[in-house]
């Protein structure tokens, strides 16, 4: 019986020691049979990118026949035109001269204009700081007073507990107030953060909050106090507390502060909000003002308002007198942030009335202006969560206004800085025509048709826009011979380009095209690529930074990775961190470096532990 069992032991165990080393065998096999999978340095597949931190495009293009064309600007006053059709003229010679009195107005405004965007961020961003702070309550119900039975005042009412379901609540202990006066007596508390003044409160009949007098406020700032208050769910038999709200010496600071501007008049409700001040807008007051000084016409503005050219023209001409209130909101203003007013007499806007905002409110004395307050019910989560929301999109909104201005700004700036346009090329004019034809034309007032020579066009990213000006050098190398030439920027663009120029940039950048001249002979031709560098200004080096096509990247979950060979010439799979994907090329932050040797992470070899071929390139993959 011993031998046959020790028989069967023995065949039990060499059975299972085959299937072992049959298991492995296929397991060595699959894992080390299989065609090698190529792989590629990183470098190799880098595709490069025009980083945020760049100052110029590094590519350019080559023109043989450049031509200039000055177009119609309504905001600019021809002053002489130097030029008649048929003259020769070069690089650098003056075309036309404006008066940039209108500009400079124009300008002026604009800065108004960023100033007011600016303290509308400060309102918006102050009333989502206070939603921040805001604790919402736990439920949603029509009813603001139903909620969840708390324990009597023998136990701290600040902890939900459920009553028996066999015994009736007790009353809690304690006057219920609907209004809370200096003469109300909390029902425990000291007054300290550490053991707050409490009241028991409930909304008067036909009322949905409790008041909070001004005198009970004023004398919480004196005495620096903290208070809760509990409303509770009936105003004569209070059984249990359904919600608090904390009150403490820095809530009521808050709200003594002055608010931004002044408060909305009634009897301008219904008047026209203005985005744009033309020529046809009407002022709130037109049928008594008379648009002089001592009686200026007045506008009601949205915040970043701003007036064309028509209405700037029509102010200098006139020599009339605007101010223009800026509101806190266009569908339901509550308060006039601030005005300012435009001297159609001396060209410059008055700095804005913006009301003085003292650091300190002051506790003492008995003027101090604190208003009558409700104890709020409170948002729920999800209420509190979409009115964040709101605020955090109306920022962001803002935000982009402001930075569009900023840009406006600058394309002014410019404008003022060419109160005399030059030529850009050497050549002839080819055509000059009035501004009144120009105009209905919608044509060129002056042209001038480029001699053969050696333009270079490239761009320069909005956030560098004044580092780069008229006589800058350029340093040009040609993509075909490598021969490098030095080139003169004869004319920045004051609007950016519909792309960005070279279909690698950021996307949400814009970039304003330049053109720049090579004097003399060079081995360049037309439409060729070149590379491009101005001293001082940065360009990115594709060394320093890595992106991949998406194509050699897989997502798994929330991560990303890559397949490369490992350090036993095996296939294995990498981890890294992805930061910024533009125009289908992701960015390597970190886990893989240039000299790592990286597989298309795709086909049916592509595992871990397959064996692998370096290639030069895996752009002709599988051939």
């Amino acid at each position: 019986m011993r031998s046959s069992r020790k028989k069967l032991i023995i065949i039990l165990v060499s059975v299972l020691l085959v299937v072992v080393l049959a298991c492995g065998g296929i397991f060595y096999a699959v894992k080390h049979s299989g065609k090698p999978v190529q792989v590629a340095p990183a470098s190799a597949m880098n595709q490069g990118y025009w980083d945020n931190n760049s100052d110029i495009s590094p590519y350019g293009n080559v023109t043989t026949n450049m031509n200039q064309e000055i177009r119609y600007d309504e905001s600019l006053i021809i002053t002489q035109i130097y030029v008649k059709e048929g003259d020769t003229v070069k690089t650098g010679d003056p075309l036309i001269a404006y008066d940039t009195s209108l500009v400079s107005l124009e300008l002026e405004m604009k800065q108004m204009q960023i100033d007011g965007i600016g303290l509308n961020i400060q309102n918006v961003q102050a009333e989502l700081d206070q939603l921040r702070k805001t604790k919402p309550v736990a439920f949603a119900s029509p009813n603001p007073l139903s909620g969840m039975a708390l324990a009597s005042s023998a136990t701290d009412p600040t902890g939900p507990t459920e009553p028996s379901s066999d015994q009736e609540p007790e009353p809690l202990q304690g006057n219920v107030y609907g209004s809370v006066t200096p003469e109300s007596v909390p029902y425990k508390g000291t007054g300290t953060a550490e053991d707050p003044f409490r009241y028991y409160v409930f909304p008067e009949n036909g009322k949905t909050s409790v008041s909070i007098s001004r005198e009970y406020l004023k004398k919480a700032l004196e005495e620096k106090t903290v208070s809760i208050f509990d409303t509770v769910d009936d105003g004569k038999l209070p059984t249990k507390v359904i919600s608090s709200w904390e009150m403490n010496f820095e809530t009521i600071m808050e709200l003594v502060q002055p608010s931004i501007g002044t408060e909305f008049p009634d009897e301008l409700r219904g008047q026209t909000i203005y985005d744009e001040i033309t020529a046809e807008s009407i002022p709130y007051n037109a049928e008594t003002a008379d648009g002089s000084e001592a009686s200026p016409y007045r506008f009601l503005c949205a915040p970043g308002a701003s007036a064309d050219a028509s209405f700037l023209s029509a102010a200098l001409e006139n020599q009339t007198v605007s101010v223009f209130d800026v509101v806190d909101h266009v569908d339901n203003p509550a308060r006039i942030l601030y005005s300012w007013t435009l001297n159609g007499k001396n060209l410059n806007p008055d700095e804005p009335e913006d009301p003085d905002i003292p650091d300190d409110p002051g506790f003492d004395g008995p003027d101090i202006d604190v208003p009558d307050i409700n104890v709020p019910t409170g948002p729920t989560k999800e209420e509190l969560q979409k009115q964040i929301k709101e605020k955090e999109d109306s920022l962001k909104s803002l935000s982009l206004d402001k930075r569009t201005a900023e840009l406006e700004l600058k394309q002014l700036q410019k404008k003022m800085d060419d109160g005399v346009i030059a030529s850009t090329v050497d050549g002839t004019v080819k055509s000059v025509l009035d501004e009144e034809t120009a105009k209905l034309e919608n044509s060129p007032l002056i042209t001038v048709t480029g001699e053969e020579g050696f333009y270079i066009t490239g761009s320069v990213a909005e956030t560098s826009l004044e580092k780069i000006a008229k006589g800058m050098s350029v340093s040009v190398t040609s993509w075909n011979s490598g021969m490098t030439y030095d080139a003169t920027i004869t004319s920045v663009s004051n609007s950016p380009a519909s792309g960005n120029g070279y279909g690698n940039g950021n996307p949400n950048m814009s970039y304003y095209p330049f053109t720049a001249v090579i004097k003399g002979d060079a081995e360049l031709q037309n439409g060729e690529g070149v590379d491009l560098s101005v001293e001082g200004m940065g360009t990115p080096s594709f060394e320093d930074v890595l992106y991949l096509s998406q194509a050699f990247v897989r997502e798994e979950g929330n991560q990303y990775y890559v397949y490369k060979k490992g350090e036993d010439g095996l296939l294995t799979k990498q981890y890294i961190e992805a930061g910024k994907i533009v125009y289908g090329s992701i960015e390597i932050k970190s886990g893989l470096n240039m000299e790592d040797e990286i597989a298309f992470p795709y086909g049916k070899d592509v595992k871990e532990g397959a064996k692998t071929e370096s290639v030069d390139s895996l752009y002709n993959y599988g051939m």
